[in-house]
């Protein structure tokens, strides 16, 4: 490659960097805006309500869910997998759908093609876990909001206080996970989730192993606030009065974790083949300030060596 194509490369790289976000936002990049601006930072304020809402449910679609069963891996067990999960929302509420001209997901405009609102997210995720003397095991993972720029990373641990070791006692464990949200413009989310799960497994013709499961965990998220321009133009004067006596620039509350319990019962069903593992989940999960219940369903494959 010559010096002059080189260049050229730089100057195109430079200009697509430096061109405003709006320009490349993804179809199901979030945006807030579309909540209203609330009049004060009470948790019964009707725009501050919608945010809760539209922030619970994503923290419930991206946060890492358990899909193994209670088992552990064994000290020398290490598993690789691929995850796909559709993950349902409450697509036909105000706080998904948003005000004409500002929708909550980009994609509803007219120059990102005017999609609907999806009655499911596609959070595609990848995971590692490592097993660890003493019946335990520790886990990465990361999900994508798929056509977004919203990447998820999370952490995870399980300890067993029983594997089956007696041949029809199901085994029992104990997780813990948690979690961080990146490349969100308008907020930022943290979740910390603790889950009980039991599992029996068994052999199916001497060639596979069937292990169903089924837990019941409950979710904390830590939804923190940016600051956020009602103004369609880039504002240069943090006092600027455009819009109205209190300014174009404001922002939601911070809402803390006791204010944001969630829960969700799942279930599921993993087959092993030698080395490969598949595995499906059905999750079941519900807001706790309002009650609403979400369903999602995971498909996994994955390498247990």
């Amino acid at each position: 490659m010559g010096l002059t194509t080189r260049l050229a490369l730089s100057v195109v790289a430079a200009a697509w960097l430096s061109a405003p976000v709006v320009a490349r936002a993804n179809p199901y990049d979030i945006s807030v805006r579309g909540l209203g601006r609330p009049a004060t930072n009470s948790l019964t304020d009707p725009a501050v309500l919608r945010y809760r809402a539209l922030t619970s449910e994503l923290a419930l679609s991206l946060a890492p869910r358990p899909l193994a069963p209670a088992e552990t891996l064994g000290l020398s067990g290490f598993e690789f997998s691929l995850v796909s999960t559709l993950a349902g929302i409450s697509s036909g509420e105000a706080y998904w759908q948003g005000q004409p001209g500002s929708p909550i997901i980009e994609g509803a405009l007219p120059s990102h093609g005017s999609r609907a609102v999806p009655s499911a997210l596609w959070v595609p995720s990848l995971h590692v876990r490592k097993g660890l003397p003493f019946s335990t095991e520790i886990g990465i993972n990361g999900s994508y909001l798929a056509f977004s720029e919203m990447v998820n990373a999370g952490v995870e641990a399980k300890v067993a206080l029983h594997e089956s070791y007696f041949r029809y006692a199901p085994a029992l464990s104990f997780r813990a996970a948690g979690s961080r949200l990146f490349g969100a413009t308008d907020f930022g989310m943290i979740t910390v989730e603790g889950d009980a799960m039991t599992s029996l497994a068994f052999g199916v013709g001497g060639m596979a192993q069937v292990t169903p499961y089924a837990g019941y965990g409950l979710m904390y998220a830590q939804i923190d606030h940016t600051v956020i321009d009602e103004t369609p133009y880039k504002v240069l004067d943090a006092n600027d009065q455009q819009g109205g006596p209190s300014g174009s620039l404001y922002s939601f509350p911070t809402l803390d974790w006791n204010e944001n319990q969630h829960s969700r019962i799942f279930g599921g069903l993993r087959i092993n083949v030698a080395m490969l593992e598949l595995l499906y989940e059905f999750d079941f999960g519900m807001v706790g300030f309002n009650k609403k219940q979400l369903i999602s369903h995971s498909f996994k494959l994955g390498l247990d060596v």
